[in-house]
């Protein structure tokens, strides 16, 4: 537990310099809670942590009543960290004032490093986690369509104040810390589902066994060409040892047939899962 809390803190501390110092000092809008905050502030000039927590307060007070106490725990610590971090980095930390390409770009990277961090966490950061998680056990609404729905709503509401390019810019940023979220918890290695068929199926899989260190699956099959039975090997392979393993099967220069295709979680013993 505390490790968890360790890397929240982190995280959130993280995404603090990326939503005070470079999206509010760029005008550049956040997504969720920090967004309509800002879009707010911008308007009335209230203060962003007065509204972080005005805005939060009914969702956890409805949320204690109304799901897991465990998530709320996380969320809620989550959450506070963030607005915490949000009042000492405005103050002690200078804005990086720079172009809104830039400044999409980078926001975009520092804010996904701060995502990827909590969410592997496996834990609710936030209230809008809360009611994602809600809607999609008790309504089915799938978390990436909640997110997209209310993302959609904050950062078109910046048009009240701003030009339609920040908008746009906006949208970058959001698609730039999305996808590097994504990579942090997935990992940047490419593996591969590798489907042989191959009258050669024993000295493969010896070469998948002995010099590529994995296992190999074997199922029987049934080549349609000539109807004779044949063994087809199954295995997942990384980016590199799909071309090693490529290279030799293509060296015994017969009818062997090879067929890979991406996938984009593997869990298990010999592959990367945090």
């Amino acid at each position: 537990m505390k490790k968890k809390l360790f890397w929240i803190a982190v995280g959130q501390f993280i995404s603090a310099c990326a939503y005070c110092q470079i999206l509010n000092t760029n005008n550049l809008v956040a997504t969720g809670l920090g967004g309509l905050a800002a879009v707010i502030n911008r308007l009335t000039g209230a203060d962003v942590q007065f509204l972080l927590v005005f805005m939060a307060l009914p969702i956890f007070v409805w949320s204690f009543f109304s799901y897991n106490k465990k998530q709320i725990f996380y969320a809620g610590f989550s959450y506070f960290m963030f607005t915490f971090y949000v009042g000492i980095v405005n103050r002690y930390l200078p804005p990086l004032y720079t172009d809104p390409i830039a400044a999409a770009v980078s926001g975009g990277v520092v804010g996904g490093i701060a995502g990827g961090i909590i969410m592997k966490q496996r834990v609710a950061n936030g209230p809008e986690s809360i009611v994602a998680l809600y809607l999609k056990e008790k309504k089915g609404i799938s978390v990436g369509t909640y997110y997209m729905i209310i993302n959609s709503v904050v950062i078109g509401s910046s048009i009240i104040y701003g030009d339609v390019t920040m908008i746009i810019y906006s949208l970058i940023c959001t698609f730039v810390q999305s996808a590097v979220t994504d990579k942090l918890i997935m990992g940047f290695e490419k593996y591969y589902n590798v489907s042989i068929m191959s009258d050669q199926y024993l000295e493969i899989t010896q070469f998948i066994r002995d010099e590529l260190n994995r296992g190999a699956t074997f199922i029987q099959a049934m080549d349609t060409t000539n109807v004779k039975k044949k063994i087809l090997i199954q295995s997942v392979l990384s980016q590199q040892e799909l071309i090693a393993i490529r290279d030799y099967v293509k060296s015994f220069q017969d009818d062997s047939f090879i067929c890979a295709s991406r996938s984009n979680s593997i869990i298990g013993r010999g592959f990367d899962v945090e």
